[in-house]
């Protein structure tokens, strides 16, 4: 019997999500990387590769921001993100998470997604545990329209 880590590991190398999981982790302790203040006027957008895009959402915070990238980069190396960009932007709303679960609904395409990774999966509680996984990645950030 393989121990779960190896095959969780397994599991995000063959389905490539790798940078999903660490800008989730990144996401959740943004505040901490950076500090409350830096925070407030950033946010984490994507990983491409090893770069993490932040969106900044005024342009004096994005100058600001260019005297902290080396320290914000080396506090994310332990993220293996070896480079960060900027880009100005508006930063995301915060979305009340119980609404959001109640309201939302997978697209054809999700479901398809969700299908086609968990059929390989035999064990029935493997398979639910990913499935509640994937369905919550899946579903955050979408409002029902």
């Amino acid at each position: 019997m393989q121990p779960l880590r190896r095959i969780l590991g397994e599991f995000i190398n063959d389905f490539g999500i790798e940078s999903g999981i660490v800008l989730n982790a990144v996401r959740s302790k943004w505040a901490d990387i950076v500090g409350p203040p830096i925070a407030v006027h950033t946010f984490p957008d994507t990983i491409r590769g090893k770069v993490l895009t932040i969106i900044v959402d005024t342009p004096q915070w994005m100058h600001h921001l260019g005297f902290f990238k080396e320290d914000i980069s080396e506090k994310l190396k332990s993220c293996k993100i070896d480079e960060i960009r900027f880009r100005l932007g508006r930063l995301p709303e915060k979305i009340n998470k119980q609404a959001l679960e109640e309201n939302v609904q997978l697209s054809d395409e999700d479901l398809r997604y969700l299908e086609n990774t968990l059929k390989n999966i035999e064990d029935e509680g493997l398979k639910e545990a990913f499935k509640k996984l994937i369905i919550h990645g899946l579903t955050k950030g979408k409002i029902k329209s």
